[in-house]
């Protein structure tokens, strides 16, 4: 049952990835299209390259933002240790 529910998880994270990155590329490619129906040829082929490069570019942001909290959160999780005062140790005590 859990095999069937993981399979089923994957194929969707699978499915909306490859819909939204071809969504992604396909506007940058029509975007390039017409811009070179009215004749920016270089343009175009910026507009083609930036279609290409969107999606590794989205997953970059992504996964640097997921970095970027994680760090906060153990940076928040640790600062109540971090500025804690040191006290004597413990076996200073027991003498």
């Amino acid at each position: 049952m859990l095999n069937a529910i993981a399979v089923l998880g994957l194929g969707y994270l699978a499915g909306s990835g490859v819909v939204t990155n071809a969504a992604v590329v396909g506007r940058g490619l029509f975007r390039a299209a017409r811009t070179a129906a009215g004749g920016d040829l270089r343009e175009a082929a910026v507009e083609a390259l930036g279609g290409l490069a969107a999606p590794g570019l989205m997953s970059y942001g992504a996964l640097a933002g997921l970095c970027a909290e994680v760090i906060e959160a153990a940076r928040s999780l640790a600062a109540p240790v971090r500025d804690e005062e040191v006290g004597p140790r413990a076996f200073d005590r027991a003498a």
